[in-house]
């Protein structure tokens, strides 16, 4: 395992210094952080939850069970120059073509604090009642109002609900095969749609290797978007969960370099007269953060990509028109092959103010017989600059600038300019 990760920690420790203390110290979303715009936890599992400092934890008295309240109240301010169908996320897939009736829209403003988001994380132990072994034990809950509809846009949104126990999680939370440690800092909160995978339900086992590799692998829920060009009747129905894996090497500074890979069922179930067919789609992704140190503060490069067939709604920017699996004929299923890309930098001009700049791209290989309007390609650019005048406030806007392609060649661009207000809480 070594031998084959050994280019991966020569890239790894090019960007590291004598200084030896992990980024896992620094708490992330507050200045001095490798990426302070990014507010997701990593996932822990076995003795990584034995941490008995547990910050801002309380015991819940009569049990040995202690709790820990998170979250943040965030309001965005935003105005669009084009047209947009998402007003509250940068959806490359929402951005006007030219020569439509919505471009002739223009831009809008708006105003809302949707992605404000609150978390209880609940920490014990659980004994075997046969050999009484302990094991560590934990809850996570946290919910967010982000819901892009009209009618359902102030609703409650269940992000992550999980339990682990030991090794072993079983419950929603983000994709084994993901790594939002190297997503860019981005205050726009589709993340220039560079994200991979979301949030999914699954049973996921993770253990450390050794101080530097770490690994994990799981059965996730899966559901694919197929495009049923010709209304043919059946259903797509997943005959088996996607299996997903990866393999981390981090090293002392922070840095770090992640390998996924995912294999799942692409099928669809119809009467005799419509096609019944089990395809096998995949994914391989790979995800850098390089920790730098510029100035007596970190800064950090960051970087990641993947290929497959199939695996296209997985892909933020190219799954809004819900084809980008594959496509359905009167005689059989094709598996779209697709990619994305994405790099960033973060850079701190002080301990209190810090810039990112970011750029993510994506595209997919269409059917013959899929419609010309079906989105094909996609990219974006972020820049931004934040402000933290305390601790657990911080203020900042961003540029950003999208396009998209259409199968028939047609494009859209569009830019939107952001600002926030966070007040973090815990």
């Amino acid at each position: 395992m070594k031998k084959i990760l050994l280019p991966f920690l020569i890239v790894i420790h090019f960007g590291a210094t004598s200084q030896t203390v992990s980024t896992d110290t620094i708490p992330s979303g507050v200045q001095g952080s490798i990426n302070p715009l990014t507010d997701n936890r990593p996932v822990h599992t076995g003795d990584n939850l034995l941490d008995d400092s547990f910050p801002s934890s309380w015991p819940l008295f009569g049990s040995d069970i202690r709790m820990k309240i998170g979250g943040y109240v965030k309001a965005d301010f935003i105005r669009d120059f084009d047209y947009i169908g998402d007003r509250y996320e940068f959806e490359l897939g929402s951005i006007a073509l030219e020569g439509s009736p919505e471009r002739e829209l223009g831009g809008i403003s708006t105003f809302h604090a949707k992605q404000t988001r609150i978390n209880f994380d609940f920490r014990s132990k659980a004994k075997w009642s046969k050999t009484g072994k302990e094991f560590p034990l934990q809850v996570f809950l946290e919910l967010d109002w982000f819901f892009d509809g009209e009618s359902s846009r102030l609703n409650t949104r269940l992000r992550h609900a999980y339990g682990v126990i030991g090794r072993l999680l079983v419950g929603r939370t983000w994709t084994t095969s993901g790594d939002l440690a190297t997503l860019p800092g981005t205050i726009d909160f589709a993340s220039g749609d560079a994200l991979y995978g979301g949030r999914t339900t699954q049973i996921r086992w993770q253990d450390n290797i050794d101080e530097t590799f770490s690994y994990a692998v799981a059965l996730e829920d899966f559901a694919p978007q197929i495009d049923n060009v010709y209304n043919l009747e059946g259903a797509s129905r997943p005959l088996w969960p996607n299996i997903a894996g990866m393999v981390k090497a981090k090293s002392k500074n922070g840095s770090s370099i992640q390998l996924g890979l995912d294999v799942f069922p692409v099928s669809w179930v119809g009467p005799a007269s419509a096609p019944n067919v089990n395809k096998t789609g995949y994914a391989i992704t790979v995800g850098s953060r390089l920790v730098l140190k510029v100035t007596e503060y970190q800064d950090a490069f960051v970087w990641g990509g993947g290929y497959g067939e199939g695996q296209a709604h997985k892909i933020v920017s190219l799954s809004w028109d819900g084809k980008a699996s594959g496509a359905l004929s009167p005689t059989d299923l094709t598996t779209s092959p697709a990619w994305f890309a994405y790099a960033g930098y973060n850079h701190y001009w002080t301990k209190k103010l810090n810039s990112n700049i970011s750029t993510a791209w994506s595209g997919t290989t269409l059917a013959d017989f899929q419609a010309d309007e079906t989105i094909q390609k996609a990219g974006s650019v972020h820049a931004n600059l934040v402000y933290f005048p305390y601790k657990m406030v911080s203020t900042g806007i961003e540029y950003m600038w999208g396009t998209r392609e259409n199968k028939n060649g047609v494009e859209g661009t569009a830019s939107r300019v952001q600002f926030m207000v966070k007040f973090k809480f815990n």
